[in-house]
C-alpha cells in the first residue's frame, strides 16, 4: 500500500496585519509502505517560533524515518522508541538556540505527528492542533488539542514539562485516511464537534484531490487555506496535510 499526500501551510492575516512569517511548518517522508509526517506550530508569543516550527518537524521526520529504516517497525513505533527521537530532535533545538544565540523559548512550537503503516497507525502530540483517523471499521479517531487553563494557552516542546505533555493515539486498524492540522485550520475543516471533518469542506476537496497529482492538489489545499474568506472565520495561520491510501 501506497500514500497520496497533501500538505500546505498559509500565513493568517492576523501575522499579514502586523508583519510577522506564517510560523506553521511541515514535513512528511515515506519509507516504504510507512508515512511519518508531522506539523508543527510556532508560538505567537515567541520571537522566532517559525525557526523552531520548521527546524523541529523536519528533523523529527527525517530521525524516524531512520529509526523506520533500522528497526522492526513495532519497535520503531512503540511510545519509547518515539520518546527518544522526539528527545533528540528537542535537543537538536537546544543547539540550534545556541548556534543562533537564541533563547530556547524563542523557538517555541507545538507538535503532531503520525506514523502510518498498512496495518496500524500511531499519533504523537504536544499543544493543540487535531490528528484524525479513518479506518474501515470504527468512526474517526481523533487527538484532541491540549489546551491550558486560558484560551489561547497551549504546550510547546521547548518547555522543560514536554515530556508530561505528550500524549500518544495508537489505532491497531487499517488507516484509509489521516489528517493533521494545526488549530489554524481547524474551525473549518472539522465539523462542529471536532469529532469528524467537516463534510461541506472535505467531501469536495477530497474528490478534487482524487483527479489530481500531489503537487497539483498541495497547490490547490494551500490557495484554499489562503483564501480571504477564511479571514473572517481565523485570523491564525493555517496547516493541513491530508493523505489517503491508494487502496481507497
Amino acid at each position: 500500500m501506497n500514500w497520496r499526500i497533501f500538505a500546505a501551510s498559509s500565513i493568517g492575516k492576523h501575522h499579514i496585519d502586523i508583519g510577522l512569517p506564517c510560523q506553521d511548518a511541515f514535513a512528511f517522508r515515506q519509507v516504504g509502505d510507512v508515512i511519518i509526517a508531522v506539523v508543527c506550530d510556532g508560538a505567537g508569543s515567541a520571537s522566532h517560533s517559525e525557526q523552531g516550527a520548521f527546524e523541529f518537524s523536519h528533523d523529527v521526520v527525517s530521525r524516524l524515518a531512520v529509526s523506520v529504516n533500522d528497526l522492526n517497525i513495532s519497535d520503531a513505533m512503540s511510545e519509547d522508541a518515539v520518546t527518544s527521537v522526539l528527545i533528540q530532535s528537542r535537543q537538536n533545538l537546544v543547539e540550534i538556540a545556541a548556534q543562533r544565540q537564541y533563547a530556547l523559548s524563542d523557538l517555541a512550537c507545538t507538535m503532531l505527528g503520525a506514523i502510518v503503516t498498512p496495518e496500524r497507525g500511531l499519533i504523537f502530540h504536544i499543544g493543540d492542533g487535531i490528528g484524525l483517523f479513518e479506518t474501515e471499521i470504527s468512526e474517526p479517531l481523533v487527538s484532541l488539542p491540549e489546551n491550558g487553563e486560558y484560551a489561547n494557552e497551549t504546550y510547546f516542546v521547548t518547555t522543560d514539562a514536554w515530556k508530561e505533555h505528550l500524549r500518544f493515539l495508537d489505532v491497531p486498524a487499517h488507516v484509509t485516511c489521516f489528517a493533521l492540522m494545526s488549530d489554524g485550520a481547524m474551525p473549518f475543516v472539522m465539523n462542529h464537534t471536532h469529532r469528524t471533518l467537516s463534510a461541506p469542506f472535505i467531501d469536495p476537496v477530497k474528490r478534487y484531490l482524487a483527479s489530481v497529482s500531489e503537487d497539483e492538489g498541495s497547490a490547490a489545499l494551500k490557495a484554499t487555506l489562503a483564501d480571504e474568506r477564511t479571514w473572517s472565520i481565523t485570523g491564525d495561520d493555517k496547516t493541513l496535510l491530508l493523505a489517503f491510501s491508494k487502496t481507497t
